[in-house]
């Protein structure tokens, strides 16, 4: 029974990760790579990512991953390299307000990068800037070393520049070894963040809460036995002047 519990969560899990948003509107798309001068076939549009910022309506958030390297590995495996590029697009008109570019941002090897999300949460961090997120999700392939990790960055618009001040932060984490029958031991890591009250550089702190749960599978007796152990933490960040830490 337990077998079939742990399989079934390293599925989903995998199921979840596997899915991707793409962009849906394609003439606000071809609009920005002409801007961009980036030809489409030089795009991984599996893992394009577009979302209307919630509060700014006829503002668009696209996240395009453009390739730097895309070939097989000596195992057959598809392996991949890509920029990173963040635009904030009126979405009315097509022009590019802001970029963000980040050359050899990603990359997809053993561990699969399988879905980049937008996040526009309550991201506020002060009375006037409020930042979006960026959630890259990458999922592993082997079944004996489950594996899977989701990366937060947040991002504002400063003096008319898209800046990242939150970068690749593991907000969720899972890992461990298994027999694929029982025996085994696993790591689950959650974290949440909310904004604190207090300032530091004219910005809100951020409250890192995190919930480790350590997991150990035990064969007895033609069963599986379970043993759980959970550790709560909070961090706090500070912004530092360019990124929070």
């Amino acid at each position: 029974m337990k077998r079939s519990k742990i399989f079934l969560i390293f599925t989903y899990l995998l199921i979840s990760q596997l899915s991707f948003s793409q962009i849906q509107d394609d003439v606000l798309l071809s609009k920005i790579l002409n801007q961009l001068k980036i030809k489409k076939s030089e795009v991984n549009l599996e893992l394009i990512s577009e979302k209307k910022l919630p509060y700014s309506t006829d503002k668009t958030v696209i996240v395009i991953p453009k390739y730097i390297v895309n070939e097989k590995d000596e195992y057959n495996n598809y392996y991949f390299e890509l920029d990173e590029y963040i635009i904030v697009a009126n979405n009315i008109t097509g022009e590019i307000l802001y970029k963000f570019h980040q050359p050899n941002a990603w990359t997809s090897d053993a561990v699969m990068l399988t879905s980049i999300e937008i996040d526009t949460g309550l991201y506020k961090l002060n009375k006037k800037d409020r930042a979006f997120g960026i959630r890259v999700n990458y999922t592993g392939s082997s079944r004996p070393n489950p594996y899977y990790q989701t990366d937060l960055s947040l991002f504002i618009v400063q003096d008319n520049i898209l800046k990242q001040v939150l970068k690749n932060l593991i907000i969720s984490e899972f890992h461990g070894e298994w027999d694929t029958n029982c025996a085994g031991e696993f790591e689950d890591s959650k974290s949440i963040i909310s904004i604190d009250k207090t300032q530091f550089n004219n910005f809100n702190n951020l409250i890192l809460a995190t919930i480790k749960t350590e997991t150990k599978n035990i064969p007895t007796n033609e069963d599986c036995v379970e043993q759980k152990k959970t550790q709560k933490t909070q961090k706090i960040l500070k912004y530092n002047g360019t990124e929070y830490k």
